[in-house]
């Protein structure tokens, strides 16, 4: 079984015990927090963590003694052990992801990278998120990257689609039309 299968497996049961608790949205950040560390400090946790060198009680020992210091809520530190003793802890990164990603469908969320040349004010992320979700019919959390090579403009990400409003496009075409000597779209 592939592991992105096992790993949205996973987060579905997760996400159906998290309901019931209504605690959606805090073992979400617990995930991702958890996901997050294992990368940190040039991934010394998540190795030590996902290496076979160690035994499955070995890395339990591990978790009892980083889990409480992080304050997770309970649910999500016994995901963190379940994974370890059926040795999927190497999925973990996965899983938050799967995870929240059906978090954010429950929530009628969707998630858009915005990319733009410059930061974005304020005005200008409620202008874009407003219109996201006028197009999509859903609660848009930006997720914002700045690309200074863009030169003005914005491409937007949602989905599977993207919108590319960007001027680097727009010259980009300009030039193919004079090269190939059609006219560019207006």
């Amino acid at each position: 079984m592939a592991d992105s299968t096992v790993a949205r497996r996973y987060a579905q049961a997760m996400i159906e015990v998290a309901s019931e608790a209504d605690v959606v949205d805090q073992v979400g950040a617990d995930l991702t927090t958890f996901s997050s560390l294992l990368d940190a400090e040039e991934g010394m946790l998540g190795d030590a963590l996902r290496s076979p060198v160690f035994t499955v009680e070995e890395r339990r020992g591990v978790l009892d003694e980083v889990l409480p210091k992080l304050d997770l809520h309970a649910l999500t530190a016994n995901l963190l052990r379940v994974a370890n003793d059926k040795g999927r802890l190497s999925l973990v990164t996965q899983i938050a992801h799967a995870y929240g990603e059906l978090a954010d469908e429950r929530a009628g969320r969707l998630r858009v990278v915005v990319q733009t040349a410059e930061p974005l004010s304020e005005a200008m992320e409620a202008e874009v998120a407003s219109a996201l979700e006028a197009q999509t019919g859903k609660k848009i959390v930006l997720q914002k990257e700045v690309d200074p090579d863009l030169i003005g403009g914005l491409i937007a990400r949602v989905g599977g689609k993207v919108y590319d409003s960007s001027i680097r496009t727009r010259l980009e075409q300009i030039k193919g039309a004079l090269l190939s000597g059609t006219p560019a779209q207006a």
